[in-house]
């Protein structure tokens, strides 16, 4: 059997099937040694093969194009990605205390992601401790910093369809992420008046292809489905092989926009990570206070939400009291 083949083999048996190296060892009569390096060497070739086809490079064509899908599937205007953290099941590494122990009781590595509404990866940061907050996570993240900075490359405000009121392009993410300009959160509280009730209820439908994403992620790819017995730095590597052949398989399975392959085929990859640091914070945004102006572009928009033009009503019927 030529080596080439062997390698996919194994590689697809582990991810697959979630097999361990031992019983894939036992299988084609191998060294479980020799079938984790395999896997892992095979996994890095795929990603370095892959990502410069799969994942976009940040521009202003780009969220254009993003933010039209997700008015056009999700009724969210000026919405470019949905932002969420996975935590992934690994293994307790040797010494390394409660590093990777989560609010799950269990030991993890994240996966934070921005998804289209396509449920396709744009941008993914794996590696943080498990023991992080989502918010620390994307405090420390490439990614975060880079949005913090005004370095995505985002548009400029665009208007809210039928109306006067300008609304800057924004990711959707949960509770767990800082309310600001280009990242809209839902509402705290519980005794919400039907605006923002109504504002949540859509937030979350649009937020939920995050969701998605992950949990096809979780269910193509057995592997996920147990702890990952290798070492942190092989199990990031798997990760980010398996989001590169999730988008890879989205953008041929059918299930894309006809164009969407032709584009895949010309962008380039984003870098990834890894870094620490604290995000440098807008002057309005002070410890403990919400910007001014993010709070008022998530009114205008429930607002909008609650008028003719923006409104659905199965929604409004399901939602408002």
């Amino acid at each position: 059997m030529p080596m080439i083949s062997r390698r996919t083999l194994y590689l697809s048996r582990y991810m697959a099937s979630g097999a361990s190296f031992q019983s894939i060892g036992y299988s084609f009569r191998v060294a479980h040694n020799t079938v984790g390096k395999i896997v892992h060497e095979t996994c890095l070739a795929l990603w370095n093969s892959l990502s410069p086809l799969c994942f976009p490079q940040s521009s202003k064509t780009l969220w254009e194009m993003k933010s039209e899908r997700f008015a056009t599937l999700w009724n969210f205007p000026c919405c470019v990605g949905a932002l969420d953290d996975k935590h992934v099941r690994i293994q307790c590494p040797s010494h390394a205390g409660s590093l990777f122990f989560n609010y799950k009781h269990f030991h993890s590595i994240q996966l934070q992601a921005v998804v289209d509404a396509d449920l396709m990866f744009i941008v993914i940061d794996v590696g943080e401790y498990g023991r992080n907050s989502d918010g620390a996570a994307f405090k420390t993240s490439d990614f975060g910093k880079a949005l913090m900075n005004k370095e995505l490359d985002l548009p400029n405000p665009s208007l809210i369809p039928g109306t006067d009121e300008e609304m800057p392009y924004h990711f959707v993410a949960d509770e767990a992420y800082p309310l600001n300009l280009n990242i809209m959160r839902p509402f705290d509280g519980r005794n919400l008046n039907n605006t923002r009730r109504v504002f949540n209820q859509r937030l979350s439908r649009a937020r939920k292809v995050v969701e998605c994403a992950f949990g096809i992620l979780s269910r193509k790819w057995e592997i996920f489905q147990r702890p990952l017995r290798v070492q942190v730095d092989n199990a990031e590597t798997i990760v980010k092989a398996a989001c590169a052949l999730h988008n890879f398989v989205r953008a041929r399975d059918g299930e894309m926009r006809p164009e969407t392959s032709t584009e895949m085929d010309t962008m380039e990859a984003p870098s990834l990570r890894q870094s620490a640091g604290l995000v440098n914070w807008e002057k309005n945004n002070t410890p403990g206070r919400r910007p001014v102006d993010a709070i008022k572009a998530r009114n205008a928009l429930a607002e909008f939400f609650m008028s003719e033009g923006g409104r659905l009503q199965w929604i409004n019927d399901l939602v408002c009291v």
